[in-house]
């Protein structure tokens, strides 16, 4: 019975060409599009699962008195280590995480290879951790295990599989020693990991033991460095609320442990939570966002449940035609469960093509797909095998469900009525496609207004203005120095690039823009506790600062060579605006304000600039002519970047011989802050495109039965004398009718996600009315192009061809 019923299926499909191409490639296109989201979704939620007992390790995040829990700094202080062990018996292992950046300029290493030649790589991604960190993340070792490999020693390292291919070649890594340019000494290997899987929220290449760092430092007792990522284990049972309380009470009066009595309160956050949920400053890298994973799965049913209308608006427009083939089958002796699962199988084989076709095409295209959304796909091998069937299987539920109405529609016919020629769609069944298409129209308006409201918040963030220029600025990473050779090298440097053709400018400062400033200082307008002072994120720069990034100064000016700065300071608007008011700031330049308790001269106002992307609001800035600079920023005028590149190398070979060169260019490192934005918004676009392709094809193909079933209504028309335009209106108005009452229900709910997205940017565009009307015109002319060539063929075609069985 199954045989015969699928071998009617084929046949059926292959009678109705057109139908069946609409739906296959419909059902084909929605697959694609909910395996991508499915695989997507998947990964995104996924990050940090796959540490054993993951459910009780957490973060420690820290935030003021008065501030939104979910904003604050993902650090904390270095001090904290101890006493959490010592003192809470909750806590089976603590860990700290100090990324080399906030120690170090640069993370180079040298080995000598086997051709007795030294190699030196700068690891981009590396932390001195403590010896713990092995008990709280799980790592596929190479070389050692946890138990063996060690960071409990100073000079003890841990490296990645990669790292270890570069250095040693395919000799052991074990118990070899790497030399650390910026302390002056060999690290052990003590142990070799396989390279991290992408979904962590904290990728490496390397851990160093935390012992490493100079004694003299003494981060175990203080509490004045909050640059520590600090992560604890809890034992099973314990409540996070209740551990998140004792972590506060801890620390009241502890000896140094100012936070508490600022009202600086401890959290804790899951480590799985962390990728979607966590946005704090000084985050390792930028996590995901939650809305816009939920926001897509969304998309993905909307466009699965699209291509399931398509096939019931498709299949119950065919009534009519079937209505007799219906009436005969039971005639003969046909059972009602007889037709039902005929055209069940019907259904299900259509969805076996598209399964088979889509798969086929995404193992096909999956290179420009993972450049698409960002991520690996693997949807056969032995990890992702198991998802795919259980979506496949997922999908094909979905279509026998789907598949039901039309079935058990066709299996309701009367004899009587059908043998009689009086077959027709009823007025519900009419209203409940109208429905249908309805839904689909508001869909797709839906996302045409997300997609254009993507698109113009990229683009007014690409085109802002940053209050100054980037472009063509390479950055180098100063090296770590001792003091007493770090004047004489930076000048060496600093003078035999200004000298290079292809320069026009070098500039020293701790901080660059795009760079996420950590240090802050009080300036204020006494001395007291009681004067007026402002919290501001503190620059370091010198005289070529300004004219290097073309800033503009507004009241005053900045530092200049052959002028005693040391004790004066330079303010940005923002900072001058709150400490001084917005009237006759003028009058300010000259007069002493204070650096933390110290008088120094406000000497100049500087416009704003972005140090940051436009998603936050800006902030506060001071500039001191300090020499505790960090990078080199150096604007190029050449097309040639790489032969310029290799120039200021050179450079800087001959005054930094021991120091590893690392350099890149600003533009680019300043446009990775929208980089998840604007994969949002590519990936978006694509499964919009998608959407509204798969809701104009089924369109296309209920327009073509809708006007083949009136060719004779038409014909009479243009018999009786009926013009041209009033029967293209009446082949038009349905879909009209249904566009308008769609932009009632879409432009609303549109509006509202659009609101909603863009409140993650201070800074974004306004939601005009051509931004909501715009879709509703391209929504009608996408359907007037649709069906359009049906509808004029239909009007052009001579009455007496579908007339002449009349």
């Amino acid at each position: 019975m199954l045989i015969k019923n699928i071998r009617l299926a084929i046949r059926q499909l292959s009678k109705n060409k057109v139908f069946s191409f609409v739906n296959v490639i419909g059902l084909a296109l929605s697959m694609v599009a909910c395996l991508l989201i499915y695989k997507y979704v998947g990964f995104e939620r996924s990050f940090d699962q796959y540490h054993s007992g993951a459910d009780n390790i957490y973060r420690i995040y820290r935030v003021e008195a008065n501030e939104d829990p979910n904003d604050g700094v993902a650090s904390v202080f270095s001090g904290m280590k101890i006493p959490l062990e010592e003192g809470l018996p909750e806590i089976s292992h603590v860990a700290r995480f100090a990324s080399y950046d906030v120690i170090f300029q640069s993370f180079a290493f040298t080995n000598k290879n086997d051709d007795n030649q030294f190699v030196t790589y700068n690891v981009p991604k590396g932390f001195f951790a403590d010896h713990d960190a092995l008990q709280i993340i799980d790592l596929d070792w190479k070389e050692g295990s946890a138990s063996t490999s060690s960071l409990e020693n100073p000079n003890e390292m841990i490296i990645s599989e990669k790292y270890a291919q570069l250095f040693f070649g395919d000799n052991p890594a074990l118990g070899k020693v790497l030399y650390f340019k910026n302390l002056g000494v060999d690290f052990k290997v003590t142990g070799v990991f396989k390279d991290l899987p992408e979904n962590t929220h904290m990728p490496f290449e390397i851990l160093c033991s935390m012992k490493s760092l100079p004694t003299s430092w003494n981060i175990d007792n203080i509490y004045n460095w909050g640059n520590f990522y600090t992560y604890v284990k809890a034992i099973d049972g314990t409540s996070p609320e209740v551990l998140e309380t004792k972590i506060n009470d801890l620390f009241v009066g502890i000896e140094g442990a100012w936070f508490h009595d600022e009202g600086l309160t401890m959290k804790l956050q899951n480590i799985q939570d962390i990728h979607l949920t966590s946005h704090h400053s000084y985050e390792i890298q930028a996590n995901g966002n939650k809305e816009t994973v939920s926001f897509l799965s969304i998309i993905g049913v909307f466009i699965m449940v699209i291509a399931w209308v398509n096939y019931i608006n498709l299949s119950s427009s065919k009534l009519v035609d079937r209505a007799k083939e219906v009436g005969i089958r039971k005639v003969m002796g046909g059972f009602k469960r007889q037709l039902v699962s005929q055209f069940l199988v019907e259904s299900l084989t259509m969805n076996f093509i598209a399964i088979i076709l889509s798969l086929t095409l995404l193992q096909l295209t999956r290179g420009f797909f993972q450049g698409l959304i960002g991520i690996p796909i693997d949807f056969f091998g032995s990890a992702a095998l198991i998802s795919t069937l259980g979506f496949i299987g997922l999908f094909t539920l979905g279509s026998v469900l789907f598949g039901l109405y039309p079935a058990l529609l066709f299996s309701n016919q009367k004899v009587s009525v059908v043998l009689n020629g009086k077959s027709k769609v009823s007025k519900s069944g009419l209203l409940f496609r109208r429905g249908l298409t309805l839904f689909q129209y508001a869909i797709a308006l839906i996302l045409i207004v997300g997609t254009l409201a993507v698109k113009k918040q990229l683009s007014f963030m690409q085109n802002q203005s940053l209050g100054m220029n980037i472009d063509r600025t390479l950055v180098v990473k100063k090296p770590f120095m001792e003091m007493e050779s770090r004047a004489s090298s930076k000048a060496a440097f600093m003078n035999g690039v200004r000298q290079m053709s292809d320069v026009k400018g070098i500039s020293a400062s701790s901080e660059i823009p795009g760079y996420e400033i950590s240090r802050m200082r009080w300036i204020a307008l006494g001395p007291g506790a009681d004067d007026k002072a402002l919290y501001a994120k503190d620059v370091a720069i010198d005289e070529h600062f300004t004219d290097l990034y073309e800033i503009d100064i507004l009241y005053g000016r900045s530092f200049e060579q052959g002028f005693a700065d040391s004790a004066s300071v330079v303010l940005s608007h923002q900072t001058a605006k709150e400490l001084l008011g917005e009237e006759n700031l003028a009058d300010w330049i000259g007069k002493t304000i204070f650096y933390e308790t110290i008088p120094y001269r406000l000497i100049g106002i500087l416009n704003d600039i972005s140090q940051e992307s436009l998603k936050v609001n800006i902030k506060p800035h001071i500039y001191t002519k300090v020499n505790r600079d960090k990078f080199y920023s150096i604007k190029l005028n050449t097309d040639d970047m790489s032969e310029a590149v290799e120039r200021v190398q050179t450079v800087f070979n001959s005054s930094f011989a021991t120091s590893h060169f690392d350099y890149f260019f600003l533009d680019e490192y300043y446009d990775r802050q929208y980089k998840a934005d604007r994969l949002f918004g590519q990936i978006f676009s694509f499964f919009a495109i998608l959407a509204i392709v798969i809701t104009s094809l089924g369109l296309f193909g209920l327009s073509l039965y809708n006007i083949s079933q009136r060719s004779r209504e038409i014909g009479i028309r243009k018999i009786l004398g009926a013009p041209v335009k009033h029967i293209f209106y009446l082949l038009t108005r349905e879909y009209v009718l249904l566009i308008l009452l769609a932009s009632i229900v879409a432009v609303p709910i549109g509006y509202f996600f659009v609101d909603k997205w863009l409140l993650n940017f201070s800074n974004h565009i306004n939601i005009s009315t051509s931004l909501l009307l715009l879709p509703i015109m391209l929504m009608f002319v996408l359907t007037l192009v649709t069906i359009c060539y049906q509808v004029v063929k239909a009007i052009r075609t001579n009455p007496a061809e579908t007339l002449r069985y009349e």
